[in-house]
């Protein structure tokens, strides 16, 4: 989101297969796109069926940051979160605190209707989406050069060449290294005063509309902030390719090192209420 703006042994199950959103419109690639007048990016087809999903026998790794009041936010857009006790053990014989917080805060996600009037609320998404085999691309040694650099059109082209195309009903995420920075006050958000702008990776306009019109992902995730770059803050046009594309997003994923880059299931512990435009998530991946 930018316009704001122990691991445990499982048993192999099967989740049954997903379709996805109709198509609206006909294919149109990447090339000779004008990044400037990206909209909403045309869907070539409906996701095909894919085959049952079986969880690995294996592992599973939590992708999910802590949030609490110390999370860092775009103050502008909003607010830390609150937490307040209620009711304690000894005077109440129960305990229980009440939760204040932006939908758009920590591990999160984004519901098409956050960039579309007619998007699919988080409500409304369907859960077969939210089990789907996890695809990770590793940008992290070009983003410790460049902390505004972009995910390309070439580094999923480049990871197709390694590990096949790109699974039909993945969810494709982005390891920028970025996680780790959470630790560190002030290197999340990595604002550069001289310039008054924030300085995270994010994902390109053109490798968002080839997700989009190439290939059949239901989701796309990222280890920083948000899917668009700190350097545009006014313009999200990654967002604008990907949410009305109906697809849902998820930021400030963690633990992408600890998951292989092709193998593992992620299961997004998305939130269920009434007309929401994202919320914070548990995921778990499955290796």
């Amino acid at each position: 989101m930018f316009s704001r703006k122990g691991n445990a042994m499982c048993s192999p199950e099967t989740v049954a297969g997903a379709t996805g959103h109709a198509a609206t419109g006909p294919a149109t690639g990447p090339a000779g796109a004008d990044p400037a007048a990206a909209g909403p990016a045309e869907v070539s087809a409906p996701l095909r069926a894919r085959d049952p999903i079986s969880l690995p026998r294996g592992a599973v790794r939590d992708l999910t940051h802590v949030v609490g009041p110390d999370w860092p936010v775009f103050e502008l857009y909003v607010r830390p979160m609150e937490i307040k006790r209620l009711a304690n053990l000894a005077e109440h014989e129960y305990n229980a605190f009440e939760l204040t917080y932006n939908e758009h805060i920590g591990t999160h996600l984004d519901a098409p209707s956050h960039f579309d009037d007619d998007g699919l609320a988080t409500h409304q998404i369907p859960a077969d989406t939210l089990v789907a085999p996890l695809a990770v691309v590793r940008i992290g040694e070009r983003a410790a050069r460049d902390h505004v650099t972009e995910l390309t059109v070439d580094d999923l082209l480049g990871w197709e060449s390694r590990h096949g195309r790109i699974p039909d009903g993945a969810l494709l995420a982005v390891d920028n290294d970025w996680a780790h920075r959470i630790d560190t006050p002030g290197a999340f958000l990595n604002l550069d005063p001289a310039e008054g702008l924030y300085r995270f990776p994010g994902i390109s306009v053109e490798a968002a509309q080839f997700l989009v019109t190439e290939r059949s992902v239901v989701g796309v995730g990222t280890d920083s902030i948000s899917l668009d770059p700190g350097t545009r803050p006014a313009d999200p046009d990654t967002h604008r390719v990907l949410l009305p594309a109906g697809k849902y997003a998820i930021e400030c994923l963690a633990g992408l090192d600890t998951v292989p880059d092709l193998g593992a299931v992620a299961v997004v512990g998305a939130p269920k209420h009434l007309g929401g435009t994202g919320g914070p998530v548990r995921v778990l991946a499955f290796v």
